[in-house]
């Protein structure tokens, strides 16, 4: 007699709680998201989609190379393999707004390119309604602007999409060699 009873209030409190949930939104409620990393440069606040960037490091011992342009900063051995480390700020003409301290490396990986690109500071995962996204001022953005899809904003900041695999295939970042003065 107690099992029925039991079985009859559980049965009881099913009921209850289909009756007073919250229904589903509806899909046409349903707000897409997009995700990618952000980071700072220049002091912009950049995000590139999450598989623009490999690895996140602190900045490794870099050895120099001889005859190369200011924003190669050398060479770096990550776990095994020689990675070029270029100083991103440099290499857009910015001027970096945070101490060395909080730098950070992001390795980007295209195919057989890869490259440690050095930044103010990783602001970690960030997450935008995809409906904020909307064009970028290229005026605004200086060097940095043919490598921008547009931005997001949130919480009252702009945050850029920035393409930094289309940096690794730029003709400018093949151009290392320092002229001779």
């Amino acid at each position: 007699m107690a099992r029925l009873e039991a079985l009859d209030l559980l049965r009881d409190i099913e009921t209850a709680t289909f009756r007073h949930a919250a229904p589903l939104p509806l899909k046409e409620d349903a707000h897409l998201q997009w995700q990618g990393m952000g980071y700072q440069i220049g002091g912009l606040r950049l995000v590139s989609a999450m598989g623009e960037i490999s690895e996140i490091l602190k900045p490794p011992r870099v050895a120099a190379l001889p005859g190369v342009k200011s924003w190669v900063l050398g060479v770096a051995n990550i776990r095994g393999r020689l990675i070029p480390v270029i100083d991103l700020h440099d290499f857009l003409g910015l001027t970096p707004t945070l101490p060395m301290a909080q730098w950070r490396v992001l390795v980007v990986e295209d195919d057989e390119l890869v490259a440690g690109l050095m930044v103010e500071q990783s602001l970690g995962i960030q997450h935008f309604l995809e409906d904020t996204f909307e064009s970028a001022p290229a005026d605004a953005l200086g060097a940095l602007a043919p490598y921008v899809r547009g931005a997001f904003r949130h919480g009252g900041r702009v945050y850029y999409d920035a393409q930094l695999k289309s940096i690794l295939r730029d003709e400018k970042f093949f151009d290392v060699v320092q002229e001779a003065e």
